[in-house]
């Protein structure tokens, strides 16, 4: 059995992982599905893990980092949400309890750093470009790559060290009244996010596949599997005979004959 200590230092690297998401390249690894799953790993309930991340990904569906907008720290709602599953022996539900607070106080971090250390390192890199010193601009770029990364994971690691037995408590002090209006609203977040999602890709020539999976689901109790192959072969058949209706219209031949 791993110690407390041990188990931290390990949901350290887990959140450290998750918040080099940009100097990734913005690969989506801070995600609550990656983080629960890593989570879990750590903790010794993979699967409970992945079934917390899917949970929590829906509560964050529509949240991502566009422009100067600063989302919840999913990354430490995921983390945090999911040990206290684990450990407590609760369901992935109750993982929203504690993750949807916590990532908006850590998002309270987050906007702190990007709003007065980053800043100060940008002016240092500013002056570095002035003399011409390439190697000080690095530097500087590296520096704030740390300076967000290494308070943030440690806040994770100290909330998992510190927190659990108290995080504990805090959830079963919350009133039945109060524990049952969250699992409502559980239920109606995803819709929610799923809606965001809609409202933004969703035009008068997509609409048709939206009810045409609704009744698949409904109505013949396909699932999501099969929604998916569905899916796939429309996007696929779409896709190639755009192509050929393009080779059309140019006047030339188009033979996509690959077999």
């Amino acid at each position: 059995m791993q110690s407390l200590g041990f188990q931290a230092a390990l949901l350290f690297l887990v959140a450290e992982f998750g918040y080099l998401n940009s100097f990734f390249g913005s690969g989506n690894i801070g995600r609550p599905i990656i983080m629960s799953t890593l989570t879990g790993l750590v903790l010794g309930d993979m699967q409970l893990g992945i079934i917390t991340g899917a949970t929590l990904e829906l509560i964050w569906l529509g949240a991502f980092p566009i422009g100067a907008s600063n989302p919840p720290d999913y990354t430490a709602g995921a983390v945090i949400g999911t040990s206290y599953v684990i450990l407590s022996g609760s369901d992935a539900a109750s993982a929203v309890l504690l993750a949807v607070p916590i990532s908006t106080l850590c998002a309270m971090l987050s906007n702190f750093l990007m709003m007065f250390v980053v800043p100060m390192i940008g002016a240092r890199a500013d002056r570095y470009a002035e003399k011409g010193d390439c190697n000080g601009v690095d530097h500087m770029h590296y520096m704030a790559i740390i300076a967000q990364v290494i308070p943030q994971s440690l806040i994770v690691a100290l909330g998992f060290y510190l927190g659990v037995p108290v995080m504990e408590q805090i959830v079963n002090g919350i009133p039945a009244w109060l524990n049952d209006g969250l699992n409502y609203a559980t239920g109606i977040i995803p819709a929610i996010g799923f809606a965001m999602i809609a409202r933004m890709i969703m035009n008068k020539q997509l609409s048709c596949f939206l009810f045409l999976g609704f009744l698949l689901a409904a109505y013949l109790k396909m699932p999501v599997i099969g929604l998916a192959g569905i899916g796939c072969c429309i996007v696929a058949f779409l896709h190639f005979n755009s192509h050929e209706e393009k080779a059309v219209v140019e006047g030339g031949s188009f033979d996509d004959n690959e077999f």
